[in-house]
């Protein structure tokens, strides 16, 4: 192997009129460390956007809802849940209209109840008592109504009538605003929060009638592999998807894209490495079969334009790895040197940035496997070289 490593080294520099066949192969090495940073920095920065979304938004959405009469199945057995009520209301202010959704709740059976207390900006979610007709709503719903806190704001039911001389009309209620919270996402408008026994009032039936039951997931995304037992089991069923399932396939599908055409890149250079060792292996005929005059079998001929392909690409993808790495974990810092302030068009948060190891172990390797794949050609074509129709001339 160091025979074989010397005898790479000493093509890759190459003499002085082939200058160029060693340009295109550091060239293609220097794509290959771009695409695979390019790559790891916009997975990261992809991750920490689904991850912040799922934090921001999931947490307030139900995960999953059973309906109170349907046994739960054995893969649910050990999740956390509590009872819901859950229903379309119209929220009326002073000044305005506003449709939202109402959750009927149990403060006390609530599994992310201390995520709510944190989120809170003001007023308390304990207030949420039996009786009390208070609610907690969102600083969207705050801003859309213009409502604060101890305001008094009227709740109808858009699925419940109930009759009147003036004929049919939604059932409705005041309630007063007793806290508002705040996720920095669509769920601040879009949600309401209220008592369970004070929503099925408003709703005008029993508890057990028109309350569901919602499991709490410990991640949300598992709800793909439990909606595949749960239909198989013929049971009815809701989940988040129900309200954000368009928005996270959105963004699951734009990260796969984009990684696609990053891998693209990559692809590119191998074939780089490819074209500069096709070069090489016409330059060095003569040179190759010396060295089989000399001895050297077509198994290491092979080998030797092997290591000499494979070396620029796994320096290449090892380079690039690193440069990635670095880059997503500084990509905010290097946005405002370049004079693109992201972290005030986000809040001052900037860019997030989720890394996994996996994902970069991942594509380290696969830059690697195919920098050695596009060396298999070149080095084939090179053991094919008969000394004697090479050297016929020289």
């Amino acid at each position: 192997m160091k025979l074989i490593g010397f005898i790479a080294w000493r093509f890759s520099r190459g003499a002085k009129q082939q200058r160029f066949a060693s340009f295109v192969s550091w060239f293609s090495t220097l794509g290959i460390t771009l695409g695979v940073a390019a790559l790891i920095t916009v997975i990261s920065v992809m991750n920490g956007f689904e991850h912040q979304l799922k934090q921001r938004i999931l947490n307030l959405v139900p995960h999953l809802t059973l309906s109170s009469q349907q046994l739960a199945p054995s893969a649910l057995s050990n999740v956390a849940n509590a009872p819901l009520v859950l229903s379309e209301v119209v929220l009326q202010s002073s000044t305005n209209l506003h449709a939202a959704m109402m959750q009927g709740i149990d403060v006390t059976q609530q599994a992310d109840a201390a995520l709510l207390r944190k989120k809170m900006l003001i007023g308390d979610l304990d207030s949420l008592q039996a009786g009390s007709y208070n609610a907690v709503i969102g600083i969207g719903v705050a801003n859309a109504l213009g409502v604060r806190l101890g305001d008094t704001i009227r709740l109808l039911a858009t699925d419940r009538l109930v009759y009147t001389p003036l004929g049919e009309m939604p059932s409705q209620r005041n309630f007063v605003v007793s806290g508002v919270f705040e996720f920095a996402a669509e769920v601040d408008k879009q949600f309401i929060l209220v008592n369970i026994e004070d929503s099925a009032r408003l709703l005008r039936s029993p508890v057990d009638a028109v309350s569901q039951q919602r499991y709490f997931l410990d991640d949300p995304f598992q709800i793909e592999t439990l909606s595949k037992q749960l239909d198989a089991a013929s049971i009815e069923y809701q989940d988040w998807r129900r309200f954000y399932g368009e928005l996270f396939a959105a963004v699951k599908m734009e990260k796969n894209m984009m990684g696609m055409l990053f891998c693209l890149i990559i692809a590119v250079a191998a074939f780089n490495i490819l074209s500069s060792l096709v070069m090489m292996v016409g330059e060095k005929r003569s040179d190759v079969a010396i060295l089989q005059t000399l001895g050297l079998s077509r198994d290491k001929v092979v080998m030797v334009f092997v290591v000499q392909g494979a070396w620029s690409g796994c320096i290449g993808a090892a380079v690039g790895a690193l440069s990635g790495w670095w880059l997503s974990n500084n990509i905010n810092m290097v946005m405002s040197g370049i004079g693109l302030n992201f972290a005030a068009n986000l809040g001052g948060a900037g860019l997030p940035v989720l890394q996994r190891s996996d994902q970069i172990i991942f594509i380290t390797v696969s830059a690697m496997l195919l920098s050695i794949v596009a060396t298999i050609y070149p080095a084939w074509r090179a053991s094919k070289i008969h000394p004697a129709e090479a050297l016929r001339y020289e």
